[in-house]
């Protein structure tokens, strides 16, 4: 017996002979300390292994600077370090490709502005910063129209009583009132009609004056507008009349983009009546170019031409 206390006093620095046992709970205490010494006794150990990790980390997502052997030798013990170091390269990459992509836009930028730069400093030889000037539109000025010639009322009435103006909602009532033609909305629409009673019409074409008809193919175009152009172009063609022997004298050829130049599609060996009505209706309602003085002798030729287009209508239908 006085062995055995004699081992528990040496071994154990809680007993006292003089006191009982400690509790159970100091007891307890005293076994996990004594028994979890390993991680206790190791705090260097560990916290170097956590400052690693953190640092691999940090080192990968860039947020300080890392070394590259370290990195090169635990990357072949742990699968964590493998995959912070294939997070590092990544991100890497991703810098490298913004960093590429912002330098070539600033590289493109640069190449523009210095091109206009450079341009503008070739021809001058002073840098100039472009102004942007707006200017102001002034309001356009309500065009005023002749009031309708003799021969254009009696034209005008003869579509009006054809139907060709059954479309029309700028007419009021039931009876056709010329006043409604005195704007460029009523005059547009005499054209439209002209042209699709002349599109009605064509076996009448045939009976038409061809003096009166080539007078107004030799004259000219009424306006340098394509349309207008090539309605007169495609007249001439069909009395086989060359284009530079109008176009040499035509006092409209600096400002048309068709001169000389021949029409080439459709029929030309068919006189067609809804070109004829488009360029004789133009002269009729003096709807040509200002600079193009029309004279008496085609305003003649024209005025023939639409009694003749009324009374040859009225006598084949």
């Amino acid at each position: 017996m006085s062995l055995v206390r004699a081992l528990l006093t040496s071994q154990n620095p809680l007993f006292n002979s003089g006191k009982p046992f400690a509790s159970p709970l100091q007891f307890s205490i005293y076994r996990t300390l004594t028994t979890s010494s390993s991680p206790l006794l190791e705090p260097d150990a560990q916290t170097v292994q956590t400052k690693k990790l953190s640092l691999l980390f940090q080192e990968a997502v860039g947020l300080c600077e890392k070394t590259e052997p370290d990195i090169e030798i635990e990357s072949h013990s742990s699968g964590v370090k493998k995959k912070l170091w294939e997070l590092e390269r990544e991100v890497r990459d991703l810098r490298k490709a913004d960093s590429k992509n912002d330098e070539k836009h600033q590289n493109v930028e640069t190449a523009e502005t210095g091109e206009s730069k450079s341009l503008y400093a070739m021809f001058t030889g002073v840098k100039h910063r472009k102004k942007v000037e707006t200017q102001r539109r002034e309001p356009e000025e309500p065009r005023i129209f002749k009031e309708l010639s003799l021969d254009m009322k009696m034209f005008v009435n003869h579509l009006y009583e054809n139907g060709y103006f059954r479309d029309a909602n700028f007419l009021r009532g039931d009876r056709l009132d010329l006043s409604c033609f005195d704007d460029s909305y009523g005059r547009d629409f005499i054209k439209f009609a002209a042209k699709k009673f002349g599109e009605d019409h064509q076996e009448i074409a045939k009976w038409l004056s061809g003096s009166d008809l080539k007078k107004v193919a030799l004259f000219g175009c009424p306006s340098a507008t394509r349309r207008d152009v090539f309605s007169a172009k495609s007249l001439r063609n069909y009395f086989e009349i060359k284009e530079d022997t109008v176009c040499g004298k035509c006092v409209l050829k600096h400002s048309c983009k068709f001169v000389n130049q021949s029409v080439r599609k459709g029929d030309h060996k068919t006189l067609n009546l809804a070109v004829v009505m488009r360029l004789i209706t133009l002269y009729a309602l003096e709807a040509v170019h200002p600079e193009l003085p029309v004279p008496d002798e085609i305003k003649a030729s024209v005025s023939r031409l639409l009694k003749e287009v009324v009374k040859l209508s009225q006598t084949i239908s």
